[in-house]
């Protein structure tokens, strides 16, 4: 499975992947934002919702500023 993850592809040796599998294997913290072809997607859903083939996601940290 090949999908884009902040404008980078990346080639995962399987056929299943949830966005909290994603996120778990890419070590990613919670204080972050997810949007799966540009929807974002609710925390309480990352373990439900599956990536495809050829899925784009957008995954957002937090920035502080002023």
């Amino acid at each position: 499975m090949i999908i884009s993850i902040n404008g980078e592809l990346k080639k995962f040796e399987t056929d299943t992947l949830t966005v909290q599998k994603l996120l778990e294997t890419m070590q990613f913290g919670k204080g972050i934002a997810v949007a799966l072809n540009e929807t974002f997607i609710m925390r309480t859903k990352y373990n439900e919702t599956n990536i495809n083939d050829g899925d784009r996601l957008d995954i957002l940290s937090p920035v502080q500023g002023g």
